[in-house]
């Protein structure tokens, strides 16, 4: 899929598949962990260097909207764009309203002929935090609190020119052995020989699949035995050569093993699987390429980088995998409650609100929209399934979310409408079935709240909310 994509975009194969796997690894970040360091998110950064020739842009070429359903992309060109779009990121998410998780796009750092200035310790605080999780400890000199809930999910996809990254590299050392670098390659030419099966619609549908299945099972990616022994092997390997190495080098190559895990685990998700041999051979093919690039672009001799990379193919290819994929076992489902504050935070946090309304441009359950011509849009609400107030109140995210039009939220809401697993609508009082719900490709919603929403309803002996406990309807 990638090389046929990239012969119609004009990039290289190779380039874009590593800028499919930052993007697919922020897209799934807020549900899927690693066993070994579960308090860090999945993403998986990444800079791509242009040498002097003019290629097209990555995320562009990517397509990111079919890849992969991300709440929010923010394209960047300055440091202080950079420390805006992560300080919100943070203020959003801590008030309720943040996104599931943010890609960074562009270049932050300045090019050629502007005077450079250098991350402050009160940005590379929140930028450790974006990719180290509540695992980084900030000091306690620049007046942050180790934060009491996961900060939001961040991910980063730079593109600049080899002028922006040579001050990238001696000027941002929070970000930059963070990231995976790699040289843009021109694009591959075009291939005279016609596939007859093309699997790109079939990598989409696997992909729309696996994301689903994230999000509602929220996995923990267990290594297989010959993945931690091959992971072992790697690290014992490339120890001794790391420190040989000059300081920069040595500096980006101290998170090899975290790169090759994260990727590794965004490539087992794509498979619904626990991380297997074959991921990390995998993963590493990704970031052998990124430390070729980077020891290339720090001018480290050709002989060192020969030794670096043998020994380092020796070890992962020593260990053999034949172990079956296997499901990883699951994590208690929306484990995190949103902190509820104030008044305004009980309500629908806009993020989500907008998402699911760009989704859907009618009732989920009628098909009926309401438009109204002096605003040009149909009008409809996002509806909680399981209530954010109550006994027992839901969480503020896009799996407990419908949107229907005014009249089906208050049927549902008081539980004339009620929804079985398999997404039929059945009317309680007579019983009968009205329908399939209406559903859009990227909207997963977790069979849970569906059930408990039929728990509140389908006993007779249910009365109806008091006055006091009646809640305003989401729009």
């Amino acid at each position: 899929m990638a090389r046929e994509k990239s012969q119609a975009c004009g990039v290289d194969a190779s380039d874009l598949y590593a800028a499919a796997v930052c993007w697919w690894s922020t897209a799934i970040a807020p549900a899927a962990v690693l066993p070994s360091w579960p308090e860090a998110p999945l993403s998986v950064w990444s800079s791509f260097v242009s040498k002097g020739t003019q290629l097209p842009p990555l995320h562009a070429a990517l397509d990111i909207d079919r890849v992969a359903p991300l709440a929010t992309r923010q394209h960047v060109t300055s440091r202080r764009e950079f420390s805006s779009a992560l300080f919100s990121a943070h203020r959003d998410y801590r008030t309720g309203r943040g996104a599931d998780a943010v890609l960074l796009t562009g270049s932050p750092f300045p090019p050629s002929g502007q005077r450079a200035s250098t991350i402050t310790p009160l940005l590379e605080g929140p930028i450790r935090q974006a990719w180290d999780g509540r695992h980084y400890f900030i000091s306690r000199q620049w007046h942050h609190k180790r934060p009491a809930a996961p900060p939001p999910r961040v991910g980063v996809m730079w593109e600049l020119s080899s002028d922006e990254w040579q001050r990238f590299n001696a000027l941002h050392a929070a970000t930059f052995s963070r990231s995976l670098h790699f040289t843009r390659r021109p694009p591959t030419p075009p291939s005279q020989e016609r596939r007859p099966n093309s699997p790109a619609l079939q990598w989409l549908h696997a992909l729309t699949t696996a994301y689903g299945w994230v999000f509602q099972h929220r996995p923990i990616l267990e290594f297989s035995p010959a993945a931690i022994d091959k992971l072992t092997a790697f690290v014992d390997a490339g120890g001794a050569k790391r420190s040989t190495l000059p300081r920069l080098a040595y500096d980006f190559l101290v998170r090899d093993r975290d790169h090759l895990c994260r990727i590794s685990g965004a490539l087992a998700a794509s498979e619904m699987s626990r991380v297997q041999g074959i991921h990390v051979d995998a993963a590493w093919s990704l970031v052998r390429r990124a430390m070729l690039d980077t020891l290339t672009l720090l001018h480290t001799p050709s002989s060192t980088i020969r030794n670096l990379t043998a020994g380092l193919d020796t070890a992962i290819s020593s260990v053999a995998d034949t172990a079956p994929a296997e499901t990883p076992r699951q994590i208690k489902s929306w484990g995190q409650k949103p902190t509820l504050t104030s008044t305004t935070n009980k309500t629908r946090g806009a993020s989500v609100v907008n998402r699911i309304k760009n989704w859907y441009k009618a009732c989920q359950m009628c098909g009926e929209a309401i438009h109204l011509p002096h605003q040009d849009r149909a009008y409809t609400e996002a509806a909680h399934i399981q209530p954010l107030n109550g006994d027992t109140p839901g969480p503020d995210i896009i799996e407990n979310l419908l949107c229907l039009c005014a009249n089906c939220h208050v049927r549902f809401d008081y539980g004339a409408l009620v929804i079985s697993d398999s997404l039929v609508v059945i009317d309680t009082a007579t019983g009968k079935e009205l329908g399939k719900l209406g559903m859009h490709p990227w909207h997963n919603i977790d069979p849970k709240f569906l059930r408990h929403h039929r728990e509140q309803w389908t006993d007779s002996t249910k009365r109806a909310p008091t006055a006091q406990q009646e809640q305003p309807r989401d729009n």
